[in-house]
């Protein structure tokens, strides 16, 4: 019976500058190494896993943290997760609507690693890049990408076992779930009728994508430094002014989460920067004469006596300070 082919790989590439790159200065500002210990660690569990991707909740942060050690504690692994969302490290989108950590780097990076394997297989709905850009699939590669897509439940992700190539069927779509919509999750085309769009955004296929008020109050929660309707406005303005950059059904979110995290940044520039506990010495309210007075006045007695021995008024005796 032939060994199935795992999903993740031995081994990544670490590009040389990855210490030089702004997000990752800016995590090591804000949590010091110990946030690029977890970062890494993270990096090394999504390609040895999955190889793409890595399901987060309680239970994955309390192992991360177990494997991590060095005194690290989920609380740190939390904050450091969150950190690389914010800064789009990871995609906020996808793990908003999944509990995914993921990111459009680590998947080209994935497919470099796999290029030799006769099929490459995706979640669709986890998917960040374009088949038809060669910078993210090479040419030789795409036709290799096949895709399963998953079932939105409250409590598992099903995968079907059938998978949907998509370069074959760019229709296909994934069967709506019954339950409740993540808060990131909504439909582009059209908004739902029970629920008041705050703002619509202008993509490139002529839709428009909805945002709703529980949206809204979830970014504000991530992004607190920023006025997240203005930043929303902004966009829109954005999109109607370079219609011809506007964002896909499926880039839109990552777009809108990038901006915020940027604006965030901008909001608190010295977070995380060393700042130096500078004591301020007052002076002292009065300054002493110098010499003080008892010491001028015990010199001009020295100095009379002196005069009065000379001229022989005195004697010796008075030259010996009492």
């Amino acid at each position: 019976m032939a060994r199935p082919i795992k999903d993740g790989i031995d081994y990544f590439p670490l590009d040389v500058d990855f210490f030089q790159d702004d997000k990752i200065r800016l995590l090591k500002a804000e949590f010091g190494a110990k946030g690029i210990t977890i970062l890494v660690a993270l990096l090394c569990d999504i390609y040895r896993t999955n190889g793409y991707y890595k399901v987060w909740d309680n239970d994955a942060c309390l192992l991360m943290a177990d494997a991590v050690g060095c005194g690290i504690v989920p609380e740190n692994i939390t904050q450091v997760v969150q950190g690389c969302l914010r800064r789009s490290i990871f995609d906020d989108g996808v793990f908003q609507m999944f509990g995914i950590l993921t990111s459009a780097g680590i998947q080209r990076r994935y497919i470099q690693a796999v290029s030799t394997r006769e099929e490459i297989r995706f979640i669709k709905e986890y998917w960040l890049l374009d088949l038809g850009d060669k910078k993210d699939v090479p040419t030789s590669t795409s036709k290799k990408v096949t895709f399963k897509s998953v079932n939105l439940k409250e409590t598992t992700v099903n995968l079907k076992e059938t998978p949907v190539n998509l370069q074959n069927n760019p229709q296909s779509k994934v069967k709506k779930s019954k339950v409740k919509k993540s808060i990131g999750e909504s439909d582009p085309a059209e908004a739902e009728p029970d629920r008041k769009s705050v703002i619509e955004i202008p993509l490139n296929d002529g839709t428009t994508y909805h945002v709703y008020e529980e949206q809204i109050s979830e970014w504000q929660e991530l992004y607190p430094g920023v006025n997240i309707k203005q930043q929303l406005r902004n966009m829109k303005g954005w999109c109607i002014s370079n219609p011809t950059r506007r964002k896909t059904q499926r880039g839109i979110l990552r777009f809108i989460t990038g901006w915020l995290a940027k604006e965030q940044d901008r909001s608190n520039p010295t977070q995380g920067k060393y700042e130096p506990n500078l004591t301020v010495v007052q002076p002292p309210k009065e300054i002493p004469e110098f010499p003080p007075p008892e010491i001028e006045e015990g010199k001009e007695r020295h100095e009379e006596a002196m005069r009065r021995f000379r001229e022989g008024k005195c004697g010796w005796e008075e030259l010996i300070p009492k």
